[in-house]
């Protein structure tokens, strides 16, 4: 009987064989009845134990498959709630991907799962990477269905998908995030108004010239560009006149010049032109006088023309320097030379032009040194009434005898303190040396001082206060002079300035009135109490018609507006009788006395000055000096 149930186990286990069938027989045929069925009947228990197991399993089985398909759900419905691009990929096959993908490429998502990676990826390097066994993230490119480059970011890693590792693969459109880096790359080398190239771009191009110059024994040039009439334009008519008037610069010179010329903006209206292989010096002569003839061309704005000019500095390598950076320097230097001879001109640089910039150096360097040391010291030009010649004050001129270049001219180191920020200090060293050579003079003579426009500001207010304070001096016997170009600066912040100075009690005048930019209606607004006229009307008294008809226009204006007036600039005995005549109230210059120190007007008492008034034109004679010496002795 063992033997038969042993082999009935082997055929529920294994299967029947032909031999196993014949020992099953060979062991039944001997067996008694009820041996047969203890037999037959553990066949059928053990038949029964299969079947359970069987169907256990099954049931195991059917559980496990339920519950991979519920978590590929579970995750695809996370893909899908991603906004990025998923995708799972079983070799080179989709197996899945989430909506985000499908929009992204515009394909369907029933359709991408019968597709390879490869038929939305280009780059075979590309797939090869993201479907290895290492985590990576990479930058490519994939293809919409209708043909269109996108770049992208794409990581890759395995995962368990369904009880099976698949790679999955994130892809994110980085198209946006690639236009900002662009952005932001181009405003770190070009200027956001004019898109034209800036300054560390044009360094590194010089220098690139350079080195080609300097193998090919050929040349290069900078070309330093400074737009004339812009900060009056701009202060005129305000920032969005003045930012069109840069962009249709920097067109015109892009349309005008060749495609491989570079064209920077260093700021402001400062434009600098780089001329690579030339053949000589006179290229950039004959390139400098055509941007000079380009740049004077009007300019027009649509609602209205305008001509905004320029001047030009020009400098070659390797004559004019021997690297990028001295190159630009003395162009600069060039530049400076056009400017102070006058709007409209291109100048070369020269070792002429090289010492004047060590000159200036050395100037700069010392001028704060000399102004706390009190070397700039002020001189006095009286202010004569036209009638009887009586002083009726001074007005206070700095001047400045450096210890190695001798007498420095005023405009320059007035100049060189408003651009290294010494012109506060200026200022104030002026004024405390005026109110202190005035403190000695009758109460009536009073004293002028020019003020910078870049001045007008609430520091200014405080320096008057606070010497008007210490000093005790009368504020009404302090004259403040500005010149027209304080007109063209903010009006508002300039009104609130003079009101708080009027508010002092001191007085102000407009200098030389006619020769800029003078709006009459801002003339009464701001309540001068004296205009200067300017010298150049003076000069040609009396014999030019036109400028004696300005001049008489001027007083008549004057009078008209209640204000005082000072015709500057009078030399000889001829200009000073057509003033007489014309009723002008006061008049200023060499014919009378040329401005001295202060010891020459240390304790005047109502004094006298210049030669016997004639109240005709006398017959012409030189200008008269008059020394000042025995001024004393004149009293009135």
């Amino acid at each position: 009987m063992q033997a038969a149930v042993a082999v009935i186990s082997g055929l529920i286990a294994n299967g029947p064989t032909a031999g196993q069938g014949a020992v099953l027989a060979d062991a039944l045929s001997d067996s008694d009845p009820a041996t047969l069925t203890v037999v037959l009947l553990t066949g059928l228990v053990l038949l029964g134990l299969i079947s359970l197991a069987a169907v256990g399993a099954g049931a195991v089985m059917r559980r496990r498959a339920h519950s991979a398909t519920a978590e590929n759900q579970r995750l695809n419905a996370l893909m899908d709630g991603l906004d990025e691009g998923i995708l799972v990929c079983s070799g080179m096959q989709v197996v899945a991907a989430n909506e985000c993908l499908c929009r992204l490429l515009a394909i369907p998502s029933d359709a991408i799962r019968d597709m390879t990676i490869s038929t939305f990826m280009p780059s075979a390097d590309a797939i090869d990477r993201l479907l290895s066994d290492k985590d990576v993230t990479i930058e490519t490119v994939v293809q919409t269905s209708n043909g269109t480059s996108i770049t992208v970011e794409a990581s890759a890693r395995t995962i368990d998908y369904g009880g099976v590792d698949r790679r999955l693969v994130e892809i994110r459109d980085i198209r946006e995030r690639k236009r900002t880096e662009e952005r932001a790359s181009f405003l770190a080398h070009h200027d956001p108004l004019t898109a034209l190239p800036n300054r560390e771009v044009l360094k590194q191009r010089l220098q690139e010239a350079i080195t080609q110059a300097r193998a090919s024994g050929g040349r290069c040039a900078v070309i330093w560009i400074d737009l004339d009439r812009f900060k009056e334009i701009n202060d005129v008519y305000g920032h969005f006149v003045g930012d069109r008037i840069l962009h249709s610069v920097a067109e015109k010179l892009r349309f005008e010049l060749p495609v491989n010329t570079l064209i920077a903006r260093l700021g402001g209206d400062e434009f600098v032109v780089l001329y690579e292989e030339l053949q000589d010096a006179e290229e950039a002569r004959l390139a400098g006088q055509h941007l000079r003839r380009l740049l004077n061309r009007p300019i027009s704005l649509g609602d209205f023309t305008t001509t905004v000019g320029a001047s030009l500095g020009v400098a070659v390598f390797p004559e004019d320097a021997d690297n990028g950076e001295e190159l630009l320097k003395n162009a600069d230097l060039a530049l400076y030379q056009a400017k102070a001879e006058g709007r409209g001109k291109c100048r070369h640089f020269t070792d002429t032009l090289a010492k004047e910039r060590a000159r200036r150096a050395a100037l700069s360097e010392s001028l704060r040194r000399a102004i706390e040391n009190g070397e700039v010291q002020a001189y006095f030009q009286p202010l004569l009434s036209a009638r009887d010649q009586t002083i009726n004050g001074f007005e206070a001129l700095g001047r400045w005898h450096h210890p190695e270049f001798g007498p420095i001219a005023p405009f320059e180191f007035v100049k060189l303190a408003e651009e290294n920020g010494h012109i506060g200090a200026l200022t104030d060293a002026m004024i405390r040396q005026a109110i202190a050579a005035a403190q000695n003079w009758p109460s009536h003579v009073r004293v002028s001082v020019n003020v910078s426009p870049v001045q007008i500001n609430s520091e200014l207010v405080d320096q008057v206060r606070e010497v008007i304070r210490t000093s005790g001096f009368d504020p009404r016997r302090l004259e403040l002079e500005v010149t027209e170009d304080v007109l063209i600066k903010d009006f508002n912040q300039t009104a609130s300035m003079f009101a708080r100075l009027r508010g002092l009690g001191v007085q102000l005048a407009m200098d030389d009135f006619g020769a800029g930019y003078t709006s009459l209606g801002n003339l009464r607004r701001l309540n001068f109490d004296r205009i200067k006229v300017d010298r150049i009307f003076t000069a040609d008294l009396p014999n030019h018609r036109r400028s004696a008809a300005i001049v008489r226009s001027l007083l008549v204006l004057a009078r008209e507006l209640e204000l005082a007036v000072t015709v500057e600039g009078v030399e000889t005995a001829e200009q000073f009788a057509f003033l007489r005549n014309e009723g002008c109230d006061e008049v200023q210059g060499f014919y009378f006395s040329p401005p001295k120190p202060f010891s020459a007007f240390a304790d005047l008492a109502g004094l006298q000055l210049g030669p016997p008034v004639q109240t005709e034109a006398p017959a012409p004679a030189r200008a008269a000096l008059i020394d000042l010496t025995d001024i004393r002795k004149r009293v009135v």
